[in-house]
């Protein structure tokens, strides 16, 4: 008896493949983020630079109008631009530098084993915790000329016999709110840098104290490279956030005296919210945003490959 042939049902194909469909679900999942972040960072962007190409002041609003790159050209005259820009370099590179040196000198205590190591932890940790603003004002008072507690201090000790205005003299001015931001970022270092240490395998050390390696040649051949991608990291952060920090020099000097602290993010507050002038201000928030992304770029390229530990 001859059997009958079985025709296979043909499968019908999907109209979308796996990796499509793998494809749009990854889509899917960052569809919120994308929302978020487009809405919270890419729109004010686009909004600064249309508002730049406009006459834009609110106390004139019949003069409102496109000048296209009016404000642009303005910026390039604007000798105050150019110095609050050098203060800015000042500003960073005063503080950045000895935030890390600071913080490294913490890590490194921080790192040993000694008693009270967790409350001194802690209080490393107040300066970072406490608001800008409210650092601003203690600072502040800690200058102050009259009843400050630096003057006080100083002409105690005999160091000093006439009290200093130190927020109202030019050459004084900047030094001074250094170091005032040097106290508050310290911490981010300290704590940044304390937890590379911690990471580091003692095994290590111990191998390197066998081969009878000295204390300076196991911290420049083992705790170095082994720290450097979270140094490459968090001073990369950190120059970036000190530029934008307007916070303590707006609330301790407004950028004075004589525009001797003015950077340039204290500067376009001042457009924005003291002359009410939004055009220029957001042309110079635009410059801003030029100048961290060349930043970024440069720094990104010298450091490349030093973001991992070889």
């Amino acid at each position: 008896m001859a059997r009958e042939a079985t025709l296979a049902t043909p499968v019908a194909r999907p109209l979308i493949s796996r990796r499509a469909r793998e494809l749009a679900g990854g889509y899917l999942y960052l569809a919120p983020v994308i929302l978020v972040l487009g809405g919270t960072v890419l729109f004010p962007i686009l909004k600064a630079m249309h508002m730049s190409l406009y006459h834009h002041v609110l106390i004139k609003p019949k003069e409102y109008g496109f000048i296209g790159l009016g404000n642009y050209v303005r910026l390039l005259h604007d000798q105050v631009f150019w110095l609050t820009l050098w203060n800015s370099f000042v500003w960073v590179f005063g503080s950045v530098t000895f935030q890390f040196l600071g913080g490294f000198a913490a890590a490194l205590l921080l790192h040993q084993g000694f008693r009270g190591r967790a409350v001194l932890r802690t209080l490393t940790l107040l300066p970072w915790i406490i608001p800008g603003v409210v650092v601003a004002l203690i600072w502040e008072f800690i200058y102050q000329p009259n009843y400050g507690l630096l003057n006080d201090v100083l002409i105690r000790l005999g160091w000093m016999t006439e009290r200093v205005a130190w927020l109202s003299s030019p050459a004084l001015a900047m030094p001074a709110v250094i170091v005032a931001n040097i106290w508050r970022g310290v911490p981010f270092f300290a704590i940044m840098l304390l937890a590379g240490l911690q990471a580091i395998p003692t095994e290590l050390y111990e191998a390197a104290r066998v081969d009878g390696a000295s204390v300076g040649q196991r911290f420049v051949y083992i705790t170095l490279p082994m720290l450097r991608p979270i140094i490459v990291v968090a001073t990369a952060t950190r120059i970036v956030w000190t530029f934008n920090y307007a916070d303590l020099i707006f609330v301790m000097t407004s950028g004075g005296p004589a525009n001797a602290t003015q950077i340039t993010s204290t500067y376009t507050l001042m457009q924005a919210y003291s002359n009410l002038d939004f055009g220029y201000a957001a042309t110079l928030s635009v410059a801003l945003l030029l100048i961290m992304l060349a930043f970024t770029t440069v720094y990104l390229r010298l450091t490349r490959g030093l973001e991992s530990v070889s």
